[in-house]
């Protein structure tokens, strides 16, 4: 998405120039899709350049290849008030964005130190709408709750801070804070209020919830958003596949995930030959979704112990080959789709076989939405190879280095003399 960003500067550049190659020279169907390229805040821009290309974005064609573009991964988990957009594509998308931004008001917007320093939160309805995006990527793990778990919310809130007057220090080998420096970032990271031995020790010092993680690195984006099963720049502190795909650690979500890729490829090209309207798509796939949770849940313990080892992925093989285990109460939910189970499984077993691992799957879409926060991220902190960071814990969960257990938030700001990140995650730690 950075190459979007670039890209579509060039074509406004090259719209308004008054000599050399210009882009009204090109025919309406390559401008169409130079435009399916870029997101949909970039097209909106490029429509204003001039008459002729706010026409052509206007196209239905064009809005409907950008939603699907959009909630590609993420259909099932689209709050239920997408279900309720308009049936014009364009608008829908408009609904859906305003959604994104939305989603969580921010609660912090202003954090000042005793000292003078001061850290602006910065709002930019783009960057709101990815962290959504995102945010929904995940649902599947704030789903899977019991009666000892609290509330999760695993992408809780992604924020960028902007340093004004600096006065703190973060570059050093031992972090010394004051009482009221530690307050604030404690407050900032919500580490009192979600602190589940509160009650019992209600005069905790902050300066017990922050601590550094040495050392700051120039190569911070290396540092802080490893590679590996985590996923490529991830900006959570915590990742569920931290043990690595083989696990299987998805489960029937990874079905789900499976199946939803298939079930959108079928689907999509019945939006763009205006069969279908998004918001009916959207609807359908979270409806085939749910009756394949439905039809498959039964037979779940059968695969565990048929298949001790990812029980899921060894199950999709079977009912493409053989049929086992059989989802046939799920065809009825197929049938208006023109689709048989088994045909779905098969392409499941294909996708399967393509990526390795349901997890691997699962975090496609997520791996996605990380990557597009990066540029975004590196206008506030700096780039990566060029200006140092360091990781300030903002609570003391024992899941980010920290020693308390019952700590229910995992906060922290990656903190450069420019800016700040700072990542929330609400894990549904146990009651104390």
């Amino acid at each position: 998405m950075v190459e979007h960003e670039a890209a579509v500067e060039e074509v406004e550049e090259d719209c308004l120039a008054d000599d050399g190659p210009s882009l009204r020279k090109l025919a309406d169907h390559v401008l169409i899709k130079i435009c399916q390229y870029l997101e949909p805040f970039d097209v909106l821009s490029f429509g204003r350049t001039c008459h002729r290309l706010h026409k052509l974005t206007s196209s239905q064609f064009l809005w409907t290849s950008l939603a699907l573009s959009w909630c590609r991964g993420v259909w099932n988990y689209l709050p239920h008030e997408a279900d309720d957009g308009p049936e014009d594509p364009k608008q829908w998308l408009f609904h859906l964005l305003r959604l994104c931004r939305d989603r969580r008001p921010p609660k912090i917007e202003r954090v000042s130190f005793e000292n003078g320093e001061t850290w602006l939160r910065l709002w930019n309805d783009k960057f709101a709408c990815k962290v959504s995006m995102l945010a929904w990527a995940y649902e599947a793990i704030n789903n899977k709750k019991s009666p000892f778990v609290l509330q999760c919310i695993w992408v809780d809130d992604i924020a960028l801070f902007k340093r004004l007057c600096r006065r703190i220090h973060f570059n050093v080998s031992e972090l010394t804070l004051d009482s009221n420096t530690a307050s604030q970032l404690a407050t900032l990271g919500k580490a009192r209020s979600y602190d589940l031995r509160g009650q019992k020790h209600p005069h905790i010092d902050a300066r017990n919830y922050i601590s550094c993680k040495p050392p700051s690195s120039a190569t911070w984006c290396e540092d802080l958003f490893p590679q590996g099963p985590e996923g490529s720049i991830c900006p959570l502190l915590v990742c569920p596949s931290t043990d690595g795909y083989a696990l299987e650690s998805s489960g029937v979500d990874g079905l789900i995930m499976c199946a939803s890729y298939v079930l959108e490829r079928h689907l999509a090209r019945a939006c763009l030959r205006g069969q279908v309207t998004i918001r009916k798509m959207a609807a359908r796939m979270k409806e085939a979704c749910r009756c394949l949770y439905d039809a498959f849940v039964p037979h779940k313990r059968m695969a565990e112990e048929k298949w001790p080892n990812c029980p899921v992925a060894h199950a999709i093989v079977s009912m493409s080959e053989e049929g086992l285990p059989d989802l046939a109460s799920w065809q009825p939910c197929l049938e208006p789709l023109g689709l048989q189970w088994r045909e779905v499984m098969s392409q499941c077993a294909a996708l399967l076989k393509e990526h390795g691992t349901l997890d691997a799957i699962v975090d496609m879409t997520r791996i996605r939405w990380r990557r597009s926060l990066l540029s975004d991220i590196e206008a506030v902190v700096g780039h990566s190879g060029k200006t140092f960071a360091s990781r300030i814990n903002l609570t003391d969960c024992d899941v980010i280095g920290g020693d308390n257990p019952h700590q229910d938030m995992a906060a922290a700001a990656f903190v450069s003399p420019s800016g700040a990140l700072v990542t929330w995650q609400l894990l549904g730690q146990g009651y104390y």
